[in-house]
């Protein structure tokens, strides 16, 4: 089987097995870091930092709040200047739409990070194969161009690495859970599936 390395390998990826209690511990630690608030909807082309998540979605922001203002793109994609979301807290209306469930900060923001949840009704194609969920961030990738990650979330983002690591077995991709070239974080309750014999995706799908 074909595995496609989809991701940038220059840009921070946390991939993970996840089943619903998995799930569960995951949002439990997400939801106890008061440096975190989720980006969501708060209605249409409206956008609101809350610190717990009410319905999830294949695909979530997070916004690690130590890491300055958001910002604010112009309606017009050639307008370079933006204005900045001072207090994501408090909300803020969109000017340049994003996806129905996710706002839009251009290419990539250092400041967010992005769930990308592979369970259940979650996936766009739903099999009995456990999904191959992750966490993805654009880290230092344009420090170049001026817009490095604030120290305190490459901290932070290390911080989470560490602790997925604590909970979860690094396995591969395929085979034996035990087998040769482990790269996937398996939580606990998707582990024990594994183990007990189900087979899971090499790919996010």
């Amino acid at each position: 089987m074909r595995y496609v390395h989809w991701h940038n390998r220059d840009v921070p990826w946390l991939p993970m097995y996840l089943l619903d209690d998995d799930v569960s511990l995951l949002v439990e630690h997400l939801d106890d870091d008061a440096d975190l608030g989720w980006l969501t909807s708060n209605g249409p082309g409206n956008w609101i930092a809350t610190a717990h998540h009410s319905s999830f979605v294949g695909r979530m922001g997070l916004w690690h709040a130590p890491s300055g203002p958001l910002p604010l793109l112009a309606a017009d994609p050639v307008e370079r200047t933006l204005d900045w979301i001072h207090d994501p807290w408090s909300g803020w209306q969109e000017r340049r739409a994003g996806g129905r469930d996710t706002p839009y900060f251009g290419a990539g923001h250092p400041g967010v990070y992005w769930l990308n949840l592979r369970t259940g009704a979650n996936r766009a194609r739903k099999t009995a194969e456990i999904g191959l969920s992750s966490f993805e961030w654009i880290g230092n990738h344009y420090r170049l161009i001026g817009s490095p990650a604030d120290t305190s979330t490459e901290r932070h983002w290390k911080a989470l690495r560490r602790w997925v690591g604590k909970l979860a077995v690094k396995i591969p991709r395929s085979g034996a859970a035990d087998g040769p070239g482990p790269e996937i974080f398996a939580f606990p309750e998707a582990l024990a599936a594994i183990k007990a014999g189900t087979t899971r995706e090499p790919n996010p799908i």
